[in-house]
């Protein structure tokens, strides 16, 4: 039996159901606000011991998830995109649970785990007592000397998944991004659910 899908347009409505890339766009950059203050305090917490990197990971990889996971189950979507109007929800219009939610985050949390890799392999062959004499930028420097792969390579990689992900919301009728269509999702306005439910 073939599985429900929302429609592509609403009956009766003049708007569209799907949030746009404008919109998302604007969701993704707001929940990145959010998180620079999380990233300066990881960051300054790393730069006080060649080791603590290892701490700073775990602590802040937990909030992220608890963030890009919990929230959407519990509210329906992240900050950002509730600021922007947006709920994410199944294809079937039904409210998502944990298992879209983890699928949904699953790209960036490889992103992290790469990222992971690099930053312990370098840790691995640096040496903690030079680390520790140096500043913020001349540790970063430092520990980029001893990338097993090229910066440039990761960034590709990172660049990759979000150009696949804008572009596949450009032209996807529903706006499906790639993580959307992993876990089985869809983002539509939040005007739209009292519409959704009656549908």
């Amino acid at each position: 039996m073939p599985i429900k899908k929302l429609p592509l347009q609403l009956e009766n409505t003049s708007y569209s159901l799907y949030g746009n890339f404008g919109a998302r766009i604007a969701a993704a950059l707001l929940d990145g606000l959010i998180f620079i203050p999380l990233a300066l305090v990881a960051l300054f917490f790393d730069s006080l011991h060649l080791y603590y990197y290892y701490n700073a990971f775990v602590a802040t990889e937990v909030v992220i998830m608890a963030y890009c996971i919990y929230l959407p189950v519990r509210f329906g979507a992240t900050p950002g995109k509730r600021i922007m109007g947006l709920t994410i929800l199944k294809k079937d219009g039904s409210a998502i649970t944990y298992r879209e939610s983890f699928l949904k985050y699953l790209p960036l949390l490889i992103l992290a785990l790469l990222d992971f890799y690099v930053q312990s392999s370098s840790i691995a062959l640096a040496d903690p007592t030079v680390f520790d004499s140096m500043g913020l930028v001349e540790q970063l420097e430092y520990l980029e000397s001893f990338n097993p792969i090229p910066e440039w390579a990761l960034e590709v990689v990172i660049l990759g998944y979000y150009f696949t992900s804008m572009l596949l919301v450009l032209l996807n009728p529903r706006k499906r991004s790639l993580s959307d269509l992993l876990a089985g999702t869809v983002v539509v306005y939040t005007r739209c659910m009292e519409k959704i439910r009656e549908s």
